[in-house]
This record gives structure tokens, sequence and C-alpha cells, in this order.
């Protein structure tokens, strides 16, 4: 075994798939202990965090038969995707959408909680959502967000449930604008009936991710 550190866009689903390991195999590994205990959720990892992954692949060899066709079949795993739109707070409920980047667009409405759910394979980086109503398009990077105990967690799903605004471009994956995110954070515990004391207690990080979907 050796150890891996996990850079941004990574999540045990994909490092499986890439790596020729088994995800369950390597997560319950003993040596991957104190990364269980720090972040329950498996594909939910964040920059930095330690993974002990096999020293090598462990890949199959295909058999090839001389003389015949030699036919097989990929079959890449994907993971779950759940975005909820809103404007104004307000959830966007039966809103039409298509996703782009995953071969043949997928057309659909949002749900009655405004969310868009989808599988993506681990090998898409990034994808579009277009709402034609609106003619606005989304694009969505695979594997950017982080957990919620973390300050770029915390300020990314505040963004995406229209809470917090950056005061500047790039300061959401950074340790910084503190006040901007502490009254967001106020505010969307306000909303939710919580005490407003700007911080990421039990309850505030189960509502968060409650309304985020992750």
């Amino acid at each position: 075994m050796r150890p891996y550190v996990i850079r941004q866009g990574d999540y045990l689903t994909k490092l499986a798939h890439t790596m020729g390991f088994d995800p369950d195999t390597i997560w319950n590994h003993a040596k991957n202990e104190q990364i269980r205990k720090k972040r329950p959720n498996k594909d939910l990892l964040h920059p930095g965090d330690i993974l002990w992954v096999p020293d090598e692949a462990e890949h199959r060899r295909l058999l090839i038969r001389a003389g015949s066709d030699n036919r097989y079949v990929a079959r890449v795993p994907g993971v779950y995707v759940a975005v909820k739109v809103t404007i104004g707070g307000e959830p966007l409920v039966k809103e039409p959408f298509r996703i782009l980047g995953l071969g043949e667009p997928i057309e659909g409405e949002t749900d009655d909680k405004g969310y868009i759910r989808a599988g993506v394979p681990v090998h898409v980086r990034e994808i579009e959502v277009y709402l034609p109503s609106l003619d606005r398009t989304l694009r969505l990077r695979v594997g950017d967000l982080d957990p919620v105990d973390t300050v770029s967690g915390i300020k990314k799903r505040l963004m995406h449930l229209g809470y917090y605004q950056p005061t500047r471009v790039g300061v959401e994956n950074a340790a910084a604008d503190g006040d901007a995110l502490v009254s967001a954070l106020k505010t969307f515990q306000s909303d939710r009936g919580l005490t407003p004391n700007g911080k990421l207690d039990e309850s505030t990080a189960k509502a968060l991710t409650g309304d985020h979907g992750s």
C-alpha cells in the first residue's frame, strides 16, 4: 500500500476505476481508518486528504485467442449527481432542462423540490445543464464539491443555494471572505429556524446538506 494525496476532482469511485482497485475493499482497509472517520462519504473527499491505495493496479488480464475475434465490453462506473436549481431562494419546480456532455442530450424536468438528478460516468469532469425557458446554461464540475465541514464546502453549498456571493473571483475556494461567509450562514440559519450564530453546528450541517442534496 502507498499513500495518495487527494487532489481537487478526486473521489473514491473515480480513483478505483482509474487505478484498478475495488473501492469498498480499499475504503474499509485498516490503513484508511483515519480518513473513514474524517470523511463519512467516500466520494466527498478534500484536497490534501491521504488515502492509502494499492502499490499496483489490480486489473484482470484479458484472455486473447489467436486467429479469432476478441470482443470485450468496458463498463465505466458512474456517480449520482443531484443539483437543486433555485432563483431568489425559491426552487424551480418542473423546469425543463437539457443535460449536455454525456453523449446524447438528456432532457427532462426538475422534480417537485427543484432537483435535477442524473448518473455521470467517472471519466466525465464537467457537464452543462441548459434551461431553455430561461436561456441559461449552468456548468457543473463533477467531484469539485468539498465536505461540508470544510470552509470551501460550506461556501460552495451556500453559493449554490443563493446565500453566499464571493466578493472576488476564486475566493470561494480559499479560507478568506470570512465576514461574507458568516453573514450568509446566519441568513441560512434564520431561514431554517435555527439559531443564527454563524457557526457550522450539527443542526446547521444537517440542514445545509439536506437542502443542497449532498
